[in-house]
């Protein structure tokens, strides 16, 4: 079902951009936005942002009325690379991540986005859920984020942008300790706080890394979701030359001794 409607997204796209000019040119990265939720059909010309809206098969086994909502960036696929159709199907998976389509279906399904960095070569998306699944108490929140390198062509990882520092994973996990002492978060138990994790959940925005972890892992679900930043600054010394001057730009390579060389 997500993939039959993530291809009707594509057709669209593709009637939409038969309506320009004969020689619609070359892909020109422009980011489209795409909207699903239940009820009829909608599309914007290409120099618009594209909302398309579908009709979607839930079971809802409860006496509540379910709803199902989930807006995504899209990138124009007309002449695009393999890599930007790739990501399109990335970032249409990522909207219905928490969507278990063998398990029963939530009650109430929604996912939103935004893109909190962005620059000339990388580009952050930070994902924000809600579901709610009845009789339960009340739904739970979720957050995700992807960060593209479009020099490179690559979803990156955290590590990414430190290499194999030895101990950039301990450095960041002092920030992140600080950072919950100085707003007074309580955690479960601050012995059990890990740091970083291998598949680490995490967006950029102008100024930080900002690490996500799940309600119920380390704080109370009434909390949330824990969202923990870590300024460029706090470890710009264990930086990857090749984002060092990305996310600090106004840093002087030959003053600052970066963590690891680029590579």
């Amino acid at each position: 079902m997500k993939r039959a409607t993530f291809y009707l997204c594509l057709l669209l796209f593709l009637l939409a951009a038969c309506t320009r000019a004969n020689n619609p040119g070359a892909f020109n990265g422009e980011l489209i936005e795409v909207e699903t939720a239940s009820g009829a059909a909608q599309t914007g010309t290409q120099e618009q942002t594209i909302q398309a809206v579908f009709d979607r098969d839930f079971l809802i086994p409860s006496i509540l009325e379910g709803e199902t909502s989930a807006r995504f960036p899209q990138y124009d696929p007309i002449g695009a690379t393999d890599f930007i159709l790739g990501l399109n199907g990335l970032l249409f998976d990522k909207a219905y991540e928490l969507f278990d389509s063998t398990g029963s279906q939530p009650t109430i399904y929604l996912c939103d986005y935004q893109t909190p960095y962005q620059s000339a070569i990388l580009t952050s998306f930070r994902y924000e859920y809600y579901t709610y699944q009845s009789p339960a108490a009340h739904g739970l929140s979720a957050c995700s984020g992807v960060t593209v390198d479009w020099e490179r062509e690559e979803i990156l990882p955290l590590q990414a942008f430190f290499g194999e520092h030895p101990i950039w994973k301990e450095i960041v996990k002092d920030r992140m300790r600080d950072y919950l002492f100085q707003e007074e978060i309580a955690l479960f138990d601050i012995a059990a706080f890990e740091g970083v994790t291998e598949d680490q959940t995490f967006y950029l925005t102008e100024t930080a890394f900002v690490l996500v972890f799940p309600p119920y892992l380390y704080t109370p679900g009434v909390l949330g979701v824990l969202e923990i930043p870590v300024a460029f600054t706090d470890v710009a010394t264990y930086l990857r030359e090749a984002y060092l001057p990305i996310l600090l730009p106004e840093t002087d390579l030959t003053e600052n001794e970066t963590g690891e060389s680029d590579g």
